[in-house]
């Protein structure tokens, strides 16, 4: 496509590619990635096919579900949608690894053969999801913005990744003041979306879930013009609270390490702080209800000190080993992992991730339970709270990072992977 596209195998497939042609020209892509989301989806369209009518009915739009081969009826719902006159659809199944992010690369380059101003991803499951956002998200990139990513309100439980681990992790090592590092809706100008189509990371965990934390992190580190975007409520996310294998969670956790060594020149000089300003209006404070999740939570808090024991003395120091490991399973309300303990936990991954000898896929996966049990503690803490309530809890976890990074730096530096693990000193 003469800017790198081709430089790695394309996501669309020899009819996609005619379809766009038959297209010719765009000025907004609406992209939707799917895959098995038959019950969720009617929901999403029908917000979509409201904000196309009433916010987009001056531009070219294409309508684009990139799908990973579902068998249900998942295309069949945006086939038949009806749209304005001034839309087109493309429903396609995409090429190469199957996940997420390959499918958002679908819709990347499918824009970027359209020429199109803006290229806005709005997810298959979207609980909560309404017409304006189309346009809250399109309107900043059509003014000139790089990039608007949306923020919510979400419950102390949809938001535990987030308050206690993205945001934070931005903050210390990064500087980035984004308060949504893994926002499930954004919208890309045309140029950036056919510059992320060619980045050579498709083959990681950005092609599966690990792509919302990469496309903010990615882009805010380029300096691109960056906006938030209040959308108001979104649901809890889906699955098992406490699911022994989460790979959104695991696919997210081990793109944000991975940052850690990709950009290690920009974390270890102290970075400018990356402010990224709020574009409208902000919605009303609201408490918004956790469901009963603790109990699941611990539980799983619980199989991993069972069935990770070996893994943790690899990866923790021998005081923080001792610490989770005398860390009560019964009752679900005994379990504390506090600030200190978890911002060191996370510090002591992320060097394994990066540096220790094992697989960092395991990593990853050992991780899961601790987090598990983090996130137990700050919805115990938490739940009664309004989101902007929340936030003083969320700036104690930011800053007992901080507090910790010089710790971290000097287990960075120092750590030597041929050393025995008995022979590993106490702090």
């Amino acid at each position: 496509m003469g800017k790198g596209i081709l430089m790695y195998e394309t996501t669309l497939s020899p009819d996609t590619k005619n379809r766009l042609k038959e297209i010719g020209r765009a000025d907004v892509v609406v992209g939707i990635p799917s895959h098995r989301n038959g019950r969720t989806i009617p929901e999403v369209m029908r917000a979509i096919a409201k904000g196309l009518t009433h916010y987009l009915l001056g531009q070219r739009v294409v309508l684009m579900n990139a799908d990973g081969g579902s068998s249900d009826n998942t295309t069949r719902h945006v086939a038949e949608a009806p749209v304005p006159p001034n839309v087109s659809k493309l429903v396609t199944t995409y090429e190469g690894v199957m996940g997420k992010g390959t499918a958002i690369r679908s819709i990347f380059e499918a824009s970027a053969e359209l020429q199109a101003k803006a290229c806005v991803i709005i997810e298959a499951r979207a609980p909560g999801i309404e017409p304006r956002w189309l346009q809250a998200l399109i309107d900043p990139v059509l003014e000139g913005y790089d990039m608007a990513l949306g923020y919510y309100q979400r419950s102390a439980y949809a938001a535990s990744l987030t308050d206690n681990l993205a945001y934070p992790f931005a903050r210390t090592f990064f500087n980035i003041h984004l308060r949504e590092p893994l926002a499930n809706e954004f919208c890309v100008s045309g140029e950036l979306a056919e510059d992320l189509a060619g980045k050579d990371v498709w083959e990681t965990d950005v092609a599966r879930f690990g792509l919302n934390v990469w496309v903010s992190f990615q882009t805010l580190l380029e300096g691109r013009n960056v906006v938030q975007v209040d959308l108001g409520y979104r649901g809890d996310p889906s699955g098992e609270p406490g699911a022994l294998s989460d790979p959104r969670i695991m696919h997210t956790v081990g793109t944000m390490f991975r940052f850690l060594t990709i950009h290690e020149k920009v974390w270890q000089r102290n970075p400018r702080a990356i402010q990224v300003p709020f574009y409208g209006e902000r919605t009303t404070d609201r408490l918004i209800e956790t469901g009963d999740c603790v109990g699941a939570l611990v539980a799983a808090m619980g199989y991993g000190k069972r069935h990770y024991k070996t893994e943790w003395k690899r990866i923790l120091e021998p005081n923080t080993l001792r610490t989770v490991l005398a860390l009560p399973d019964q009752p679900p309300e005994a379990l504390e992992i506090g600030p200190e303990l978890w911002a060191t936990i996370v510090s002591e991954f992320a060097v394994s991730y990066n540096k220790g000898e094992g697989d960092p896929d395991k990593v990853v996966e050992s991780f899961l339970p601790l987090f598990y049990g983090r996130a137990a503690t700050y919805v115990r803490h938490t739940h009664h709270l309004t989101p902007m309530q929340r936030e003083a809890a969320v700036e104690e976890v930011v800053q007992t990072f901080m507090n910790i990074k010089p710790l971290f730096l000097d287990l960075w530096n120092r750590y030597q992977p041929w050393m025995d693990i008995s022979e590993r000193r106490p702090r």
